[in-house]
């Protein structure tokens, strides 16, 4: 594949999954200005792919969507790094709240959720990289731990470990959420 070639794939990846790695960044974030960041940085980094890189891929969405994933937590990482260096607040634009079009009769369950949302971005952020993309592959995408396995070129049992471990950690961080998913899953 040439160059020309690589581009008109590339456009018409972004064409065909746009809005499948957008909704991915924003479920993670929160915040659609940030997820078109995320999704221009991930068809910024195809461009940048060796062009016989894009024979090997064979499903991709899932391979859009992992690294939509993972541009999303390196985001979250950078605002969690920017948070701790300057302890002003007052210009939190990046922290992901709730979509300001949603009414909540309940305006203190509101900012409550929010406030939980920011806690366990955070919390993601603290995880390794394996840890936070098998736990946002799983609750996030929902994807089997097959799927996961094949895309991260891990084992079954690997998923089942690395997923526990991402669970007990954001736990010990959060303590007891929605975000956390089942405490024990059937694998398979």
């Amino acid at each position: 594949m040439n160059n020309k070639n690589q581009n008109a794939a590339i456009a018409k990846l972004a064409d065909e999954h746009g809005r499948l790695v957008f909704h991915t960044a924003y479920r993670l974030l929160g915040n659609s200005h940030s997820a078109e960041d995320v999704t221009q940085e991930v068809f910024i980094k195809l461009f940048k792919k060796p062009t016989n890189a894009f024979d090997s891929i064979k499903n991709w969405p899932a391979y859009l969507r992992t690294m939509a994933s993972s541009a999303a937590i390196d985001q979250l990482r950078r605002r969690q790094r920017l948070a701790e260096e300057s302890m002003d607040y007052s210009t939190n634009d990046e922290v992901p709240l709730l979509d300001k079009t949603q009414h909540n009769a309940d305006p203190y369950r509101e900012i409550a959720l929010s406030r939980d949302i920011e806690h366990f971005s955070s919390a993601l952020a603290e995880l390794t990289a394996q840890d936070a993309h098998v736990f946002c592959l799983r609750h996030i995408e929902e994807f089997s731990y097959q799927e996961i396995a094949e895309q991260l070129g891990i084992s079954n049992s690997l998923v089942g470990v690395t997923l526990h471990r991402a669970q007990q950690k954001l736990s010990q961080l959060v303590g007891e959420s929605q975000f956390l998913g089942a405490g024990y899953e059937i694998t398979g």
